[in-house]
């Protein structure tokens, strides 16, 4: 699988979670936690994640207005 499929992958899951720590996306999709943290910065690169850190943790939510545009923008033709 791509990275891309694994950065899909990863916004699904988010999807359904209220945050989540790059350990438990590794853990929830079976890969491993360097692999996770990779994505996780890519996609929060691309502004369609924001990372929070609270207690030395960093917790991954999706920025729901800018997957948005993303999917506008994609659905368009662009």
């Amino acid at each position: 699988m791509g990275g891309g499929g694994i950065r899909r992958r990863i916004l699904d899951l988010l999807a359904d979670h209220e945050g989540a720590t790059a350990p438990a996306v590794a853990r929830l999709l079976g890969i491993a936690p360097e692999l996770a943290r990779a994505h996780l910065g890519v996609l929060t690169a691309a502004g369609l994640l924001r990372a929070e850190r609270s207690g030395g943790r960093t917790r991954y939510h999706r920025d729901e207005a800018r997957i948005a545009e993303a999917r506008d923008l994609f659905e368009s033709g662009w």
